[in-house]
């Protein structure tokens, strides 16, 4: 998934160096709705450790 992020994050840094700014701010406000619930997710889930 951070892989993912990452790809996404490189795809908004090219489309704004290639002047497509709307195109590379929406996918920048839709990359971080991503990489916010999946923050959410991973800190919020419970530890499977069995002691």
């Amino acid at each position: 998934m951070i892989a993912l992020l990452f790809a996404l994050f490189v795809a908004t840094m090219g489309l704004n160096y290639y002047g497509r700014t709307q195109a590379g701010t929406t996918l920048f406000l839709i990359t971080l709705a991503m990489s916010i619930y999946w923050l959410n997710y991973h800190a919020t889930s419970q530890l499977s450790i069995q002691l």
